[in-house]
């Protein structure tokens, strides 16, 4: 009998703790590539792994946390370069030329919390970023031209402050309270260029 009340002790403890995030991004204008909303917690992703085909990266953002390493992949029938120069996030590297099949890593040592901008050499029009976040809960957000908004949902465990990073747009941290719901402007060199909207259940 004790032990059963004690597991229900620790059950309710667990869901008391649980919580989703829920919420709308709406832009003003067309959206930009793509951005990442996650909760400060944890320490990221330990791998990661980013393919090419078609001339095209897989995913717009591939997350991985501080000192985490990246596999990057040539599933395409041509040669390719994966290469960063970001002024933005100070990061600089260059895997050289890929050939079909090749893959290489490289760690994510830089700064945490960081999104850079990746691209390839041979193919100038190719673009992908690294999201170098210190969090295990996370949702990336692959924005399209013809879309506004775009929904939040997030599985937040215990987290009560979470960051959105939308390349070169001024980072957004909202801390909540369980019920507690806000909304945000997002600036872009000082100009409004969305609206976000948070609730912590």
């Amino acid at each position: 009998m004790i032990k059963r009340m004690l597991a229900l002790g620790l059950c309710m403890v667990f869901n008391a703790q649980a919580a989703t995030l829920t919420g709308e991004l709406t832009f003003v204008k067309k959206p930009p590539f793509a951005g990442i909303l996650y909760a400060k917690n944890g320490a990221g992703p330990k791998a990661a792994e980013l393919d090419q085909a078609n001339k095209v990266f897989d995913k717009k953002v591939v997350v991985v946390g501080k000192n985490g390493e990246i596999t990057f992949k040539n599933s395409d029938e041509f040669q390719h370069n994966i290469f960063a120069n970001d002024p933005n996030s100070g990061v600089k590297f260059d895997v050289g030329l890929m050939n079909q099949g090749q893959t290489t890593k490289v760690s994510a040592d830089w700064s945490e919390n960081t999104l850079t901008r990746i691209g390839c050499k041979i193919h100038p029009k190719m673009r992908s970023y690294i999201a170098n976040v210190n969090s295990d809960t996370y949702q990336v957000l692959p924005f399209t031209k013809k879309q506004k908004t775009y929904t939040i949902d997030l599985d937040a465990g215990s987290a009560s402050t979470f960051v959105l990073q939308i390349p070169k747009y001024e980072p957004v941290e909202v801390t909540l309270s369980p019920g507690e719901a806000k909304s945000v402007e997002v600036m872009y060199k000082g100009k409004l260029r969305a609206n976000l909207s948070l609730t912590l259940k």
